[in-house]
């Protein structure tokens, strides 16, 4: 299973002026270079209907590009069937790149209202890494954007998500002391590479009860998937180490719960502890705040073993606690996998947040219809 998939984001601003080349758009335009050393991909349909959608695309182990003459991924084409223009920015970090992929983002958005129109409507859109970003735009940005669309987003705070990596983490070294290099707890470690996947397969399956453990406690994965799971967890914290220049989360003050080893576990699993000013850094990139002032729809795998789909249930609370949880919404569909949607699933609830958009209709919470 691949459990990082990219997504790909699109901005852009309300302008009173309106360029000749907005009004009527004869031929699709496919715009592909490189801006502010990010690369990035603009698609404008013929007639295009002046709204845009902005895409935030997830983390990347490498680098994202795009090349000329290469076909736009067929999750966009319900959008560009109905008119819509997409645009996509690579960023110009790789990993844990909210800050990056915010700021190359709306450069690259106000490099298409420059050079073709400011659209009429704008909608943020994101996937994984991306949801949070989608978050961080629609509360930040709700004179710009009139309604956002997050796909298997990680909408809880950032240090949260982070830190029950490190925990899953922590706690298969504890079972398997000689499988992996340990997490450091001070400097800024190298990536581990890609062959853990297969190291922690086979450890897993030597040990079975050591696994059930695994599995109850992390609660979203299962047998098939649970070794890429835990091979990114480590590349994720150590990625995230080496920007914060230091250790950001930890599980020194965390109770292991539901292993059905939980004092074996809690006595002998190693402990780590954040740095304070490392901590600042998930923080702040991001901690969403609920503080919602345009509809935000939120679609989820119910078998999201990544980036869990209860996890999302937290937006909806922070949103309630700030009054505006009416003008957020969580769907999902039944899968699992991380960001296995169809396109067609994608259509429909993009079309959804259209309409609620236009017409105040606000969909139903539950399963994607």
């Amino acid at each position: 299973m691949r459990i990082v998939r990219c997504g790909i984001v699109y901005i852009a601003a309300l302008c009173a002026h309106l360029p000749a080349f907005a009004a009527d758009v004869q031929k699709p335009v496919v715009d592909i270079g490189l801006h502010d050393r990010a690369s990035y991909r603009i698609d404008i349909p013929a007639n295009w209907n002046r709204e845009l959608v902005v895409f935030y695309h997830g983390y990347a182990v490498t680098p994202i590009g795009f090349r000329k003459g290469e076909a736009i991924s067929p999750m966009f084409q319900p959008m560009l069937d109905e008119g819509y223009a997409v645009l996509q920015s690579g960023y110009s970090a790789t990993g844990w790149a909210v800050e990056q992929g915010y700021a190359d983002t709306e450069a690259l958005r106000g490099y298409f209202n420059a050079k073709y129109a400011a659209p009429r409507r704008n909608y943020a859109m994101g996937m994984s890494m991306g949801g949070t970003l989608t978050a961080m735009t629609i509360e930040q940005n709700p004179d710009v954007y009139n309604g956002a669309l997050s796909l298997c987003g990680a909408l809880e705070p950032s240090d949260r998500l982070m830190q029950r990596d490190l925990a899953l983490r922590a706690a298969f070294d504890f079972y398997f002391p000689d499988v992996l290099t340990r997490l450091a707890a001070d400097g800024a470690p190298q990536p581990p590479t890609a062959l853990d996947e297969r190291n922690i397969a086979a450890a897993l399956a030597s040990k079975p009860d050591a696994q059930q453990a695994l599995l109850r406690w992390y609660a979203a994965a299962d047998a098939r998937n649970l070794a890429a799971v835990i091979a990114f967890a480590g590349y994720e914290i150590a990625e995230l180490q080496q920007r914060a220049r230091g250790l950001p989360v930890g599980n020194a003050d965390l109770v292991y719960v539901g292993s059905g080893d939980d004092a074996a576990l809690n006595d002998g699993v190693k402990r780590y502890r954040a740095d304070p000013k490392a901590a600042m850094y998930p923080a702040h990139w991001y901690t969403p705040d609920g503080k919602l002032a345009r509809p935000f729809l939120a679609l989820h795998d119910s078998g999201d073993p990544l980036v869990p789909a209860s996890s999302a249930h937290e937006y909806a609370l922070a949103a309630a606690r700030t009054g505006n949880g009416g003008n957020f919404v969580q769907q999902y569909v039944n899968r699992e996998g991380h960001c296995v949607f169809t396109p067609a699933e994608i259509g429909r609830a993009f079309d959804e947040l259209t309409e609620w958009v236009r017409s105040g209709k606000r969909p139903e919470s539950g399963k994607l219809r």
